[in-house]
């Protein structure tokens, strides 16, 4: 029997082997899709898409995926970047800094949500094909927030327990991922260069 994290790796691994040749999974929706139906047809249990966990609440809670297998809830958060490379029909998303602390806040959503008892494991995914992502970034004065925010390989997650310090940002609260099962960042898959199409992804079990 396949484990949570390996019907995971698998369904992942399909959609970069398939977007790094052709156009396929060309938006979040369509990963999310792809991803909740292969957890479906391995476990014969139907996920839930766009879970909310409180209805009345005013700061309502969602995941991408939520899935009740017998006694264990699991949380899924999906997060899915493209950059247009050669003749292949993806947008130029940019704004990697945002989406860098974006990624973060959807780790944080996964660990409130298991500290109230809603999930029981939590799991962020990412992938891109925007090499921006795992690139170290540079420590300059203008580019702080990306270097401190950076997805490179290999990275200390507990080293993002850092504040955001964007004035315009509506999220300028410090960041605490102390509480998670993945310990450092792990991309998967090839780089095949900034101007060729790599997809790679990552994920983090909290």
């Amino acid at each position: 029997m396949m484990s949570y994290l390996d019907i995971l790796n698998k369904s992942c691994k399909d959609i970069i082997d398939i977007n790094n040749s052709k156009t396929e999974y060309l938006n979040e929706k369509s990963v999310q899709m792809k991803i909740a139906f292969d957890l479906w047809k391995t476990l014969g249990i139907e996920p839930k898409l766009e879970n909310c966990f409180d209805y009345e609440s005013e700061n309502k809670l969602y995941t991408d995926i939520f899935l009740n297998d017998v006694s264990v809830k699991i949380g899924i958060e999906i997060k899915f970047k493209t950059k247009k490379i050669g003749g292949l029909n993806y947008i130029n998303q940019g704004a990697q800094t945002n989406g860098k602390l974006n990624c973060l806040i959807d780790i944080e959503r996964l660990i409130v949500l298991k500290k109230e008892g809603k999930i029981n494991i939590g799991y962020f995914i990412f992938l891109t094909n925007d090499y921006l992502y795992w690139k170290k970034g540079n420590k300059t004065k203008s580019n702080y927030n990306s270097y401190k925010f950076s997805l490179e390989d290999s990275k200390e997650i507990i080293k993002f327990n850092e504040q955001p310090d964007w004035p315009s940002r509506t999220h300028n609260d410090k960041i605490n991922l102390s509480e998670i099962k993945t310990k450092k960042i792990s991309w998967i898959g090839k780089d095949y260069g900034k101007n060729k199409c790599s997809f790679r992804y990552l994920i983090v079990e909290i």
